[in-house]
């Protein structure tokens, strides 16, 4: 189970490419919903930068997920580990 302590979510983990990108493009989404809500005229400045602040969190994590897909997809093109000294 992975936990998102921002949101207090508590989801499994996942592997499975597609439904890495699927998630992606919800937070994507919701990044899109925040920088709405931050420009509308409703919306004091204080309040707008909070929800630019929610939108680029939502960005970034959805493009870690979107890296992680593409490991996925391309396993042989993933960052070596290294090796673990033996002594």
């Amino acid at each position: 189970m992975a936990n998102d302590m921002a949101t207090g979510e508590v989801r499994p983990q996942t592997d499975d490419a597609a439904a890495l990108l699927k998630e992606a493009e919800d937070l994507e989404s919701r990044a899109a919903h925040k920088e709405q809500q931050a420009g509308a005229d409703w919306c004091s400045a204080e309040g707008a930068v909070f929800l630019e602040r929610d939108a680029a969190g939502f960005r970034e994590r959805a493009a870690t997920k979107r890296a992680k897909a593409q490991q996925l997809c391309n396993p042989g093109h993933a960052v070596p580990q290294k090796e673990e000294c033996r002594g």
